[in-house]
């Protein structure tokens, strides 16, 4: 083992060493480890990146400007759709911003057409009627040109009729541009003439000392009325046809017309390379050396044009009469139609209002009135838009007819309204003539209900069944409780008539007592036929509760011979006593017990058995 101080020597010395290493790491990677955070933070912010894009971006799309038409096949689509959806989202947005210029606009392109056709048609009238004018068209005939165009070319002082962007180097014409009506060569068969002259020229009549440029042709005749100008640049020159005598003004113009050129696409004139599509961008810079100057006539203008002008002031004053004519046509159809609708029972009109040539209603409408407009069948209704609110008419026909519909009544009923009260005859079961009470006063417009003539035809159900309960007889064998034979639909019936009477007495809300009552004939001991009467009204009571008709209205009670059916005056007068009759009182729902009306019904009915 090495000595504590060892040890701590060998440790310091290690620590030197690294430190030693560290500074070393830093002198060599720590430049490259900046440069590497700094390029991390120009790609990791946006606002560096963004700021660094919008110093290279204008430079880079005037670039591509020049390149071709890239850029514009890119954004176009962009701007489409951008455009597209401004307008449908906001179309108002739109039409303001080009308001402005689009009505003056307007109003120049109208007045100058105006005035060119107004000066045109005046200079060949005064032409037509003058001796010039008759020297005029008989050139016109002799050459077989139009007579216009004759008057044009003895009155016009010069017209640019064509103008051409070629390149210096390569013949190539970049841009080409032609006045209406002017007559239209090959532009590149007249490109490389052009530079073919200038070639001859230059070639011919160039001397030493000279520069190139000064061996040019800047000037070419072509006939008595014709020249051809030439203003050369770096790496283009422009050539324009004209027709007369142009001012040195004219030739000016066209010099600054190729500096500007090479100043805005010199680099792309210098790289040409055959694509002519970037030059497409001096279109509107040439068109606008389409210059032209007609000779100033002093002639005074020809009373035909005055003519002209006094019917175009005419028109002018009778259109906007015609227009305010219309107008108030327009207006009074308007007020038919609405009274048309205004009139119709169940419809009010609230407001009227007009927006973009669209008539806008609002108002109620009772919910019978299908569509108020409707009564415009004939008439055009694309320019109207309604919005109804649902309200119920007081008008007697709706007030009628919604209770037709609501009440729904019979066929055997019929209603009737007299003033707010509402009347109904004829004949009706009680279900309905509750719902009549009850409902018939609801309607709107509807104050009271007499239905006081009303047929109850339950009432009348009940009634029957009543009569027919009481007017049946169950006849027995002498001294016994068996039922003599053929009794077996007599006890069908009783059982069908006790449950007409139970259900219409419930629907009818009353009371029917039923007493089951036994007779005797008159032989035996009055005990004796007391007690074989009871017999026999309980054996038929048995029968209705073995049918499941034990009903707490239904009693039995036993009269022997103290109520006689039938008078015995022979032996077969007997018979008609050893029977069993039927009792039934009807009693309202105030008398006696309230009706238990659910203990009153028959859950489980039972058939009929013999």
């Amino acid at each position: 083992m090495g000595s504590p101080n060892t040890d701590n020597e060998s440790k310091k010395k290690e620590s030197t060493e690294e430190a030693s290493i560290d500074a070393l790491k830093h002198l060599l990677f720590q430049p490259e480890s900046d440069r590497l955070a700094m390029l991390e933070n120009r790609l990791d912010d946006p606002m560096t990146r963004a700021n660094e894009i919008s110093r290279s971006l204008p430079e880079a799309v005037s670039l591509s400007v020049m390149e071709g038409d890239r850029l514009t096949r890119v954004i176009q689509p962009v701007i489409d759709d951008s455009l597209k959806e401004s307008v449908r989202k906001n179309p108002k947005a739109l039409a303001d911003a080009i308001f402005p210029a689009l009505g003056p606009g307007i109003r120049k392109a109208i007045t100058a057409t105006i005035m060119g056709m107004i000066q045109s048609l005046n200079q060949v009238l005064n032409h037509s009627f003058s001796i010039q004018g008759i020297k005029w068209r008989l050139e016109a005939l002799r050459t077989g040109r139009q007579f216009a165009e004759v008057v044009m070319l003895n009155t016009l002082v010069y017209q640019v009729e064509q103008i051409f962007l070629v390149h210096g180097d390569t013949g190539i014409v970049l841009e080409h541009v032609v006045a209406e009506g002017a007559m239209i060569q090959d532009p590149d068969l007249v490109s490389g003439m052009l530079t073919a002259i200038q070639d001859f020229v230059r070639d011919s009549f160039s001397t030493d000392g000279e520069s190139e440029s000064d061996g040019d042709l800047d000037t070419l005749r072509i006939g008595s009325n014709r020249s051809v100008w030439v203003e050369k640049g770096e790496h283009a020159f422009l050539a324009a046809v004209i027709r007369g005598n142009p001012p040195m003004e004219l030739r000016t113009f066209y010099r600054e017309i190729i500096e500007d050129l090479h100043l805005k696409a010199g680099s792309a004139l210098a790289a040409f390379d055959g694509n002519t599509q970037p030059f497409a961008l001096f279109r509107e810079t040439l068109n606008s050396g389409l210059r032209f100057k007609e000779r100033e006539d002093s002639q005074q203008i020809s009373p035909v044009v005055w003519l002209i002008v006094a019917l175009m002031v005419a028109a002018a004053v009778a259109l906007p009469a015609y227009w305010g004519y219309r107008v108030n046509q327009a207006s009074q159809e308007w007020k038919g139609r609405l009274e048309k609708i205004r009139d119709q029972k169940g419809v009010l009109v609230v407001s009227v209002e007009r927006d973009d040539g669209v008539y806008r209603l609002n108002g109620l409408k009772d919910p019978l009135v299908e569509d108020p407009l409707t009564v415009l069948a004939s008439e055009n209704r694309s320019d109207i838009r309604a919005r109804w609110q649902p309200f119920y008419s007081l008008d007697p026909a709706f007030v009628f007819q919604r209770a037709q519909t609501l009440l729904n009544p019979p066929p055997g009923v019929t209603l009737s309204l007299d003033r707010n009260t509402l009347i109904a005859k004829g004949k009706a079961d009680q279900a309905w003539i509750d719902t009549f009470d009850i409902r018939a006063t609801a309607i709107p417009g509807i104050d009271a209900a007499n239905g006081d003539t009303l047929v109850n035809t339950d009432r009348i159900a009940l009634s029957t069944a009543v009569n027919t309960l009481t007017a049946l007889k169950i006849y027995f064998e002498n001294n016994s409780t068996e039922l003599i034979p053929g009794q077996t639909q007599k006890l069908s019936r009783l059982i069908e008539t006790i449950r007409d009477v139970n259900r219409l007495m419930v629907i009818l809300n009353l009371s029917v007592q039923i007493t089951i009552v036994g007779h005797t004939d008159s032989s035996g001991t009055e005990k004796y036929n007391m007690k074989l009467s009871r017999e026999r009204a309980e054996t038929i009571y048995a029968f209705v509760k073995s049918r499941s008709m034990s009903y707490g209205f239904i009693n039995t009670l036993g009269v022997g011979t103290q109520v006689r059916l039938k008078e015995e005056t022979r032996e077969e007068d007997r018979q008609f006593n050893r029977a069993v009759s039927f009792r039934a009182n009807v009693l309202s729902a105030n008398q006696g017990t309230p009706l238990n009306r659910r203990a009153l019904q028959d859950p489980h009915p039972k058939p009929d058995g013999s």
